[in-house]
C-alpha cells in the first residue's frame, strides 16, 4: 500500500464534488449530504478563523462535533478532544497544554488569538486524544491527519468496504477508533450515523432504522447485541471491526451467527492507530482465534527482554513503526525511537499472525514465575455461562502476587472444578468476584484500575 500525504479536507471536497447528494453524516437531527457537510465545514472554519494553536473541544457524539473537528483541520489548529462527561480542565490541567480556545457545543470561548499556517501540514499534529488511564495516568497523544489517512488506506482492502456503506458511530469521538471512523467519511466515503444513546436497545434500533451496514466495537458490545437482538431487523448489518478485549472462538461464532455479520479482528492503540488487522476473506476459524498480520505499511517485530528479535512462537514485546504511529506525546521531547514499544506482549505464529498474550505491566509474578492475566481470562471465558472476565494481580505476603478475578456469569459455577483442567495450579485465581457488569472505560474496554480497586476492597 502506497503512503499518501493528503488532508482530510482535500478528500472531503473531492468526494462532495463527485457525490454531492450522498448521505454522509447523520444524527438524531437528521442527515447531511456530502455537499452539505463540505459547505458546513468550510463555513465553520471561516467562523473560527481567529482560532489557532490548541483548541479544546468537548467531543460530543454529534454531527456538529464532527463539523468542528474537520473545520479545525482546515485551519491547521490542533483539536484537543476531551471526554464530554468531564470538564476540560480534568485532563488539560495535568498536561499543561496551552489552550487558546474552548468549544463546548455551540459555545466558543476564545482565550487568546494564535496565528496558524496558511497551508496546514497533514503530517503536523492535528489532534490530541488522551489514553484511557485504565492502567495509569492518562497521556496526551498527538496524532496527525496523515496518521488517520494512512490507517484508513491500510484498512480499505481488508474491511469489505462498499460504496453504499453506512457506519454506526458508537465509540466516543475522543477515542482513537471513534476518531478514525469519523475521518473515514472523508477518505473512504461511507456514511456515518451517530446515535444519541449508547444503550443496546438504542443501538439495535439505530441499525434497523438507519440501515447500518458496518461498525467498530469491543467484544462486550457485540456480545450484548447478540443476546438482545431478537425483535430487531438487523439484515442490513454486514461487517464490523472487533478489538480491545479477549473472546473465545465459541463466543466469536455466536456473535457472528446471532448478528449474521462478519467480524474482523483488529489491534491498535491511541499511540499507533492500526497495528494489525485480519482480512474479511479469512474463514471464521482463522478470525475467531483473534490473531492478525501486521498492516502492510507497518514494520512489526517481537522483541525479547535482551532486545533480540523473537522467533516464531516466542513471547516478547510488540514493537512497531509505520505511518499510523503518533507524532508523539505532548510535552515529551525525548528522541524518537526507531520502534514504538507498545507494552503489549505477544508472539508470531507459523503464519506470521500476531497473537497477543497480555500487557507487560499486567504480568503477575508469583514465586518468581510470570503469569499471564489474559491466559487466565480466556480460561474463565471458556467456562459455559461466563460472559466477561478480568484478572489482576494483588500483593501476597508469601508468593509476591496472586491472580484475582472478576467475572460476569449467568449461572452457579464450580470454578475450582472448571479451572483445574484449564490452568496450572499457580494460575488459578485466589478469589473470583461475581458481578453484574465489569467496570468499563468510555470506549467499552475493561477498566483494570477500577477493577483492581474493587478486588482489593473485596479481598480485604
Amino acid at each position: 500500500m502506497k503512503r499518501v500525504s493528503r488532508s482530510l479536507h482535500s478528500y472531503l471536497t473531492e468526494y462532495a464534488a463527485r457525490h454531492p447528494e450522498r448521505r454522509l453524516l447523520g444524527d438524531c437531527a437528521g442527515w447531511l449530504t456530502a455537499a452539505q457537510v463540505c459547505a458546513r465545514v468550510e463555513a465553520r472554519a471561516r467562523q473560527l478563523g481567529s482560532c489557532g494553536g490548541f483548541i479544546a473541544l468537548r467531543a460530543y457524539r454529534t454531527a456538529a462535533t464532527v463539523i468542528d473537528i474537520l473545520a479545525l483541520q482546515v485551519l491547521g489548529a490542533v483539536a484537543v478532544l476531551t471526554d464530554p462527561r468531564q470538564k476540560c480542565g480534568d485532563f488539560l490541567g495535568d498536561s499543561d497544554i496551552p489552550v487558546s480556545a474552548v468549544i463546548d457545543g455551540e459555545e466558543l470561548q476564545v482565550l487568546s488569538e494564535v496565528k496558524t499556517e496558511a497551508k496546514p501540514d497533514p503530517r503536523a499534529p492535528g489532534f490530541i486524544i488522551f489514553t484511557s488511564g485504565s492502567t495509569g495516568k492518562p497521556k496526551a497523544v498527538m496524532l496527525s491527519q496523515y496518521n488517520l489517512v494512512s490507517n484508513l488506506l491500510d484498512s480499505q482492502p481488508l474491511g469489505d468496504y462498499r460504496a453504499d456503506d453506512i457506519a454506526l458511530g458508537v465509540l466516543p469521538m475522543d477515542h482513537v477508533f471513534g476518531l478514525v471512523l469519523l475521518a473515514g467519511i472523508c477518505v473512504l466515503g461511507y456514511g456515518l450515523y451517530l446515535p444519541a444513546e449508547k444503550d443496546i436497545p438504542s443501538i439495535l434500533s439505530a441499525i434497523e432504522s438507519e440501515k447500518i451496514t458496518r461498525m467498530n466495537g469491543v467484544p462486550s458490545l457485540y456480545m450484548a447485541m447478540a443476546e438482545q437482538r431478537d425483535g430487531y431487523d438487523l439484515s442490513s448489518l454486514r461487517v464490523g471491526f472487533i478489538g480491545g478485549g479477549p473472546w473465545t472462538p465459541e463466543q466469536f461464532g455466536r456473535m457472528e451467527d446471532r448478528l449474521d455479520m462478519t467480524l474482523i479482528p483488529v489491534y491498535g492503540m491511541s499511540e499507533f492507530i492500526g497495528i494489525a488487522c485480519a482480512d474479511f476473506h479469512s474463514p471464521r476459524e482463522v478470525r475467531a482465534k483473534g490473531g492478525a498480520p501486521f498492516y502492510s505499511m507497518n514494520v512489526g517485530k517481537i522483541l525479547l527482554p535482551d532486545g533480540t528479535e523473537a522467533g516464531p512462537g516466542q513471547i516478547g514485546e510488540v514493537c512497531v513503526d509505520g505511518p499510523a504511529r503518533m507524532v508523539g506525546y505532548f510535552g515529551d521531547d525525548a528522541p524518537r525511537e526507531p520502534l514504538l514499544h507498545t507494552g503489549d506482549l505477544g508472539y508470531l505464529d507459523e503464519n506470521g499472525y500476531l497473537r497477543l498474550t497480555g500487557r507487560k505491566k499486567d504480568i503477575i509474578i508469583r514465586n518468581g514465575v510470570n503469569l499471564s492475566p489474559r491466559r487466565i481470562e480466556e480460561a474463565l471465558l471458556a467456562i459455559p455461562g461466563v460472559t466477561e472476565a478480568a484478572v489482576v494481580g494483588l500483593p501476597d505476603e508469601r508468593t509476591g502476587e496472586r491472580p484475582w478475578a472478576m467475572v460476569v456469569c449467568d449461572r452457579n459455577i464450580d470454578f475450582s472444578a472448571e479451572l483445574i483442567s484449564r490452568l496450572h495450579k499457580n494460575e488459578i485465581p485466589a478469589g473470583i468476584y461475581i458481578v453484574g457488569a465489569l467496570p468499563k472505560t468510555a470506549s467499552g474496554k475493561q477498566d483494570k484500575q477500577k477493577i483492581r480497586e474493587v478486588l482489593e476492597t473485596w479481598k480485604a
